[in-house]
């Protein structure tokens, strides 16, 4: 009797052992605790968030890029039309010099014009009157050729000045590329490094659940007898937390509309297709280009960015979703999924994820959108 108690003290020690420790690192002699598992997943979750985060200013700088590239080649169209223009503008000064030149190639000019050939007009003028009046007119065709000469030389200038503005333009342009390419090269390699991080915290998690296991089944082992004595209280109340349970969402008039079936029914659909910055077709997805896309069968045009969907439809409580709403992370959000009940909802993840079902937990999540009516 003495030695069967002496066990069971034992197995208790290790038992309460179990509920109270929470080393920092796993130990195969230290036992695993719950708040453990809960420390690990956490930081799994903390991580996969950053990890959304940066796939989604990834999507954002993608999206500038192509403004970018768009206001590059609205500007580069703008060159050409002024060169086009430059060109015309040589040629119609160059016509009116040659027109100019044959007019004046009797013309020696010193001080005050003095005009051989229009000396001859002038000196076979009838009358006094007559010759000031073809005076007037030949110095007003003189004027008016200077005038035209020197509006296309003005013009000519003004073309050439608007060309070397527009490509000042584009230069800038190209720089704000080239420094968007620099961002996007640091988003690229913080994402490398919380990839590790995610790997060997998820590695960790399944380290800790073996152990666990394997330590619960060691307690098991010691407190069983052939006689089968009653067993302590406190064992039936350890437990593997494989995972940590979302909150239930309240109940709510869940509206079982065929659209909402619908709208599920085809997200289900793209269940492993893989995650794909700037992706909107079933070859690959991101957050927001999975849900615009799912919508637009039902016949509802969602915005492109997540941040953008977050202002579209009514606003409504986390613990009244029903199936079809859409929710979201961040504000403005950096994430967004479609809930279809039971405590679910189907999102693209992040790079290197595919189209999944995960639970819904609403302390995770910023706000929901119904855009079902």
């Amino acid at each position: 009797m003495i030695k069967k108690f002496i066990k069971y003290m034992v197995a208790t020690t290790v038992l309460a052992t179990t509920i109270q420790a929470t080393p920092a690192f796993a130990n195969p002699e230290v036992p695993v605790t719950n708040g453990q598992i809960d420390a690990v997943n956490k930081n799994i979750d903390d991580l996969e968030t950053k990890f959304q985060q940066l796939d989604n200013e990834i999507s954002l700088s993608m999206e500038r890029s192509q403004i970018l590239n768009e206001k590059i080649g609205t500007q580069q169209g703008k060159i050409e039309e002024t060169e086009i223009e430059i060109k015309k503008a040589d040629e119609d000064l160059l016509n009116h010099k040659e027109v100019y030149s044959e007019r004046l190639k009797s013309i020696q000019v010193k001080g005050n014009q003095s005009v051989v050939t229009y000396a001859e007009l002038l000196l076979s003028a009838g009358s006094v009157s007559e010759f000031f009046n073809r005076f007037t007119a030949i110095s007003k065709i003189i004027e008016n050729d200077n005038e035209l000469l020197e509006g296309l030389r003005v013009k000519e200038v003004t073309l050439k000045e608007a060309k070397e503005q527009l490509q000042n333009h584009i230069n800038q342009l190209e720089k704000s590329k080239v420094e968007l390419a620099k961002e996007q090269k640091q988003i690229e390699e913080n994402k490398i490094k919380i990839s590790q991080d995610l790997e060997a915290a998820k590695g960790e998690l399944e380290n800790l659940r073996a152990q666990q296991v394997a330590q619960l089944a060691a307690q098991q082992a010691a407190l069983q007898e052939p006689a089968q004595e009653t067993q302590p209280q406190s064992q039936a109340q350890v437990s593997v937390n494989t995972q940590s349970t979302a909150p239930s969402v309240a109940a709510s008039n869940v509206t079982n509309s065929a659209t909402a079936n619908s709208v599920i029914a085809n997200a289900k659909q793209y269940l492993g297709v893989p995650y794909v910055w700037g992706g909107s077709t079933p070859s690959g997805f991101d957050c927001s280009g999975f849900t615009s896309y799912v919508f637009r069968s039902v016949g509802i045009s969602l915005p492109r960015t997540s941040r953008a969907q977050q202002n579209v439809g009514t606003r409504i409580s986390l613990n009244q979703v029903q199936p079809g709403d859409l929710v979201f992370r961040g504000s403005p959000a950096y994430h967004v999924g479609i809930y279809i009940g039971g405590g679910q909802y189907i999102h693209a993840p992040q790079t290197g994820d595919v189209v999944k079902i995960a639970p819904f937990n609403p302390s995770k999540f910023s706000s929901a959108s119904r855009v079902l009516h």
